[in-house]
């Protein structure tokens, strides 16, 4: 009950749009504009997203003051990529425009952060330039033609929150030309408690368990390792 009024108290904050001083997008914006576009347009490049991670966002979020929400939002820029079909693909931004989304906000301001215009390349270049996460939360590889083509059908990956918040407490660094890192210790982490289950009631206990884990030297491979929390003394 709490979480509902939260969220209809955020919505009424975030009625306005966000940006409406944008000019809308279109499939010849250049590259490295800034424009409005529509939520629904926008086309998930990963297959899921933690939804532990987006409730806790949503609740920080209800703590800012009215004018400070306004302009965390107004700062946001989703990083999007036109494709050959015309079409706006997220690089970035998953969770973020998922929270939007949640809270009723229906167009969001958006940046042109390239243009792919072979088709016969463009989930190839995607990967490449780090712009899409082809895999699911164990690593199995997924199709492009099955990623979910709303941000409000993409499916809850409790890992990916695990990850995320380990992350949050310092446990792998995170920069912000690379995307998707999250995935790849989120992998790691379920391997390694055996894909248990990660709810409200087991994140304290599967946080404190990642603690241990993402320090060890099984996770040099990883991108962001070692974390800063890495050097002090584990529970």
């Amino acid at each position: 009950m709490r979480l509902k009024i939260l969220l209809l108290w955020l919505a009424l904050l975030v009625a306005a749009p966000l940006a409406a001083a944008e000019d809308a997008c279109t499939p010849d914006t250049p590259v490295g504009t800034v424009c409005q576009l529509a939520i629904d347009a926008l086309h998930p490049t990963q297959p899921g997203i933690g939804l532990l991670q987006v409730e806790q966002d949503l609740a920080h979020l209800g703590k800012k003051p009215l004018a400070k929400l306004h302009k965390y939002m107004l700062k946001k820029r989703i990083p999007v990529v036109i494709g050959p079909d015309a079409g706006y693909y997220l690089v970035d931004g998953h969770h973020l425009t998922r929270e939007l989304w949640t809270l009723g906000q229906r167009e969001v301001p958006v940046v042109i952060e390239g243009r792919l215009e072979n088709p016969a390349t463009f989930w190839p270049e995607m990967q490449a330039h780090h712009w899409a996460w082809l895999a699911d939360q164990q690593g199995r590889p997924v199709r492009p033609e099955t990623l979910p083509r709303r941000i409000q059908d993409l499916p809850d990956y409790p890992y990916r929150s695990l990850a995320g918040f380990a992350q949050r407490a310092g446990l792998f660094d995170k920069h912000d030309e690379v995307y998707f890192v999250e995935f790849a210790w989120a992998r790691y982490l379920g391997e390694r408690l055996h894909w248990a289950p990660v709810t409200r009631a087991t994140l304290a206990r599967r946080l404190r368990e990642a603690s241990r884990l993402a320090c060890q030297p099984d996770a040099a491979g990883l991108p962001g390792y070692p974390g800063r929390a890495c050097s002090q003394p584990q529970p």
